[in-house]
């Protein structure tokens, strides 16, 4: 749900100007009216072999001449407190697996670097924010479900199927993409248990470096989203994320840095979903596509 909520540890620039009447002189402050920049979003360009476009960027972090005006919500109109020829710097931020009051800037996408020209009282509208993945950014796992042999297989413990469809009204679509297929389950009653994980293990890199699963999704039954992985020769199953229903496709970027932290000998780490049909429901319907595991190379 997306709502005009306040930004935790986000830096608001606030801006009050008086006007002072009745027996008082009136007084103009020219350095207290602002320059503005509007942005409306921020799109995101890909290479083939970085998987879909399909992004979810909800958050500009400006900086003027590298220093930080804030985080703004978007669309947003953006006030400056300065004017003439100035480094713009907007870092494109997102909400940490999918909650409102846990934003931050994205580390795998590039900012944006504008030379703008800041007019006191005049808004300027920013055209062409488009960002990209990082040089040195790593995608060790992507699935699209494009191909009949799927990366990721149910476990013992599932009672139904990971299938694909290519039914349009069901699969995820988005303009310019290509892709025909998307993954989904269906879970007949109350009793149903679905767990699929990926069939490769995957080594994280050392803590202290970030790692995501970024995700497309659709669902009207909870879904729990973790890993797999080895820790002094035990397997630890780990769930990081439950996903609420969504009526509609949605994109969700999930933290999966929190293990590697916190058991640094950790390793062998294998993506896994879960689900049990929620009580009361005859029948559940989980959609996924475009799965993403993602982190930077720190062998460079």
């Amino acid at each position: 749900m997306r709502g005009k909520l306040p930004l935790s540890r986000v830096f608001f620039l606030i801006i009050v100007i008086a006007a002072l009447s009745g027996g008082c002189e009136k007084k103009d402050d020219a350095s207290l009216v602002p320059s503005y920049l509007y942005i409306e979003k921020i799109g995101l360009n890909t290479q083939y072999e970085q998987g879909t476009a399909s992004h979810k960027i909800t958050d500009a972090w400006v900086y003027v001449d590298e220093t930080l005006i804030g985080a703004f919500e978007l669309p947003a109109t953006i006030p400056i407190l300065t004017e003439g020829l100035k480094k713009i710097t907007i870092r494109p931020g997102i909400k940490l697996n999918g909650i409102s009051n846990t934003r931050a800037i994205y580390p795998y996408f590039t900012p944006i670097v504008k030379d703008i020209a800041l007019v006191r009282d005049s808004v300027i509208q920013l055209k062409d924010t488009i960002t990209s993945y990082r040089q040195g950014v790593m995608f060790p796992w992507m699935e699209t479900f494009e191909l009949s042999s799927m990366t990721l297989d149910t476990t013992a413990k599932s009672t139904v199927r990971l299938q694909r469809t290519n039914d349009p009204a069901l699969r995820f679509t988005m303009a310019g993409e290509a892709g025909e297929y998307s993954g989904f389950v269906r879970m007949p009653a109350d009793t149903s248990i679905f767990e699929a994980v990926t069939k490769e293990a995957y080594d994280f890199p050392a803590a202290g470096s970030e790692v995501f699963l970024e995700m497309n999704y659709k669902t009207d039954n909870a879904l729990v989203v973790g890993v797999f992985y080895l820790s002094s020769s035990m397997q630890v199953q780990r769930p990081l994320l439950i996903l609420n229903k969504s009526e509609n496709w949605n994109k969700v970027y999930v933290n999966l840095t929190v293990p590697k932290y916190d058991t640094p000998n950790a390793t062998d780490f294998r993506i896994f979903f879960g689900a049990q049909t929620d009580e009361g429901s005859e029948q559940a319907n989980i959609y996924l596509d475009n799965l993403k595991l993602i982190y930077f190379n720190t062998s460079k």
